[in-house]
């Protein structure tokens, strides 16, 4: 194995990010495609589990992209990264919690959790967006 191995490059890094994303956006439309057709009562229990199984799948998936990206990008890079999946762990933790203590208040319905998610998704990414401005 040589040094240039072990670095970063702006052409792998752009392609290790692509790939993330496409899985991620997979993921995503798959999730949405299997909550649609539960709520309006199109998939059979049978489908149902495939469509979950199959949504499952793609979520591993982007998590292995996603890890392959940070294993293969530089140190800065990473930090950035990992700070910003921090802030959105936090909000998820916090917000998740808010969330479930005013569901059993009756303040809110119950099992409404997507705007979490997105709560999450946003915060990581304008974590990355700020981290980036903050070290460049």
């Amino acid at each position: 194995m040589n040094d240039n191995s072990l670095c970063s490059s702006p052409q792998r890094d752009r392609r290790n990010q692509r790939r993330a994303t496409a899985w991620s956006l997979a993921w995503a439309l798959c999730f949405v495609a299997v909550m649609l057709g539960i709520k309006k009562e199109w998939l059979s229990l049978g489908m149902t589990l495939a469509g979950v199984g199959v949504t499952s799948i793609l979520g591993v998936a982007t998590l292995l992209a996603y890890r392959h990206f940070l294993l293969e990008t530089d140190e800065l890079r990473r930090k950035i990264e990992v700070d910003a999946l921090a802030l959105a762990f936090g909000v998820g933790i916090v917000g998740g919690m808010s969330y479930w203590l005013l569901a059993v208040r009756g303040a809110v319905p119950p099992g409404d959790f997507f705007y979490i998610f997105l709560a999450m998704f946003l915060t990581h990414g304008l974590g990355v967006l700020f981290g980036r401005r903050r070290y460049s």
